[in-house]
């Protein structure tokens, strides 16, 4: 019973979304005309439509489905201890010395011909 209340559950979901698409593409994308104001924070654009007053633009994102179902549907994360497993070790004979620092070699721009 719960597969099939799945089923049916995601066959809506997958309905309604493609449908919202579909009106979305749909839409007339003369609604109006597009204004870019200039500000000192960036450029921002307003549509305005044939009465002056400003339009608002409905952007459908199909993403937002399938976050909402992660959400609600992923399992719970196990937090594995840090725990050091291995360690590397030198040899106690081993000397460390340091390396001589490498000379500067600057050069001139490349020669015209």
């Amino acid at each position: 019973m719960l597969r099939l209340i799945n089923a049916l559950f995601l066959s809506l979901t997958l309905g309604i979304t493609s449908i919202s698409m579909a009106v979305a593409r749909g839409q007339n994308s003369d609604i109006g005309t597009d204004i870019v104001i200039c500000t000192g924070v960036g450029i921002t654009t307003i549509t305005v439509g044939p009465d002056g007053q400003p339009v608002k633009k409905i952007h459908l994102c199909p993403d937002g489905i399938s976050l909402f179902t992660v959400a609600f549907s992923a399992p719970d994360v196990v937090v594995v201890p840090n725990v050091m497993v291995w360690r590397l070790a030198l040899p106690a004979d081993t000397v460390i010395l340091p390396q001589e620092a490498p000379s500067p070699a600057a050069r001139g721009p490349p020669l015209d011909v």
